[in-house]
């Protein structure tokens, strides 16, 4: 089985879709990993969203966690904080409910996005949005917001001591190129950062490579994926 995993889409449903075709996944076969942000910025918010879904309803071998920007819609549908409106809020919502038009459907939505997990475990990885804190607790919902150099700060060995010797796979902060410095591997490359240059990565972790689209030159390339060193902006 190949294993997959995508981060920080934000609203680039196109972009996705032919990630998907590049590498041909296969939903039926493979095991796919989506690590949250799936939402905001770009302007396909719903039909990502609703792609997502189905996935995750329809086969076993996808996973989904919850990021940041879902749990700021989910504040502000909750009257909690109105940080969404900061980040897009108008044209994702606009988009969610163009998409899910049909009665009962953004209720469901809602509902499904509240049942995601902060983290998910495989045999060899640990999948969550921005990192965690360590002890890691799963009621610290601040881990969806973990800053790159707060997640850094840890030794390779403590993040490994604390998976159990897994890989821990994360986004996010947006980096210049997928990195693995050995205990981490940092996957969020800035998909609708119009200051950056921004791509998205499909990342096979069977092969330890990244199928990455170039919304500047609107290519997909496939790339070895760098180790050893973290890539900042």
């Amino acid at each position: 089985m190949r294993k997959f995993v995508i981060s920080d889409i934000h609203g680039s449903y196109r972009e996705m879709m032919q990630l998907f075709e590049h590498a041909a996944f296969d939903p039926e076969t493979d095991q796919l990993v989506v690590i949250g942000d799936m939402m905001n910025r770009g302007p396909d918010s719903g039909p990502v969203l609703k792609e997502i879904k189905r996935l995750h309803e329809t086969y076993e071998n996808v996973h989904v966690t919850i990021g940041n920007h879902e749990e700021m819609m989910l504040w502000y549908i909750g009257n909690i904080l109105d940080m969404w409106l900061q980040f897009g809020a108008k044209e994702a919502a606009d988009s969610i409910n163009e998409t899910f038009s049909e009665p009962g459907e953004v209720a469901d939505l809602l509902e499904w996005l509240r049942t995601l997990p902060m983290r998910w475990d495989d045999d060899e990885y640990v999948y969550s949005h921005a990192g965690f804190e360590i002890p890691y607790g799963d009621t610290n919902r601040e881990n969806l917001w973990m800053k790159r150099k707060d997640l850094y700060r840890y030794s390779k060995q403590q993040i490994l001591d604390e998976t159990g010797g897994k890989t821990l796979v994360h986004g996010h902060t947006p980096i210049a190129a997928v990195t693995f410095d050995g205990a981490r591997l940092a996957i969020d490359l800035g998909a609708q950062v119009v200051s950056k240059r921004p791509k998205l990565a499909l990342v096979e972790l069977t092969e330890f490579v990244a199928h990455v689209y170039d919304f500047d030159q609107e290519t997909i390339t496939t790339e070895p994926i760098k180790r050893g060193t973290r890539s900042r902006r």
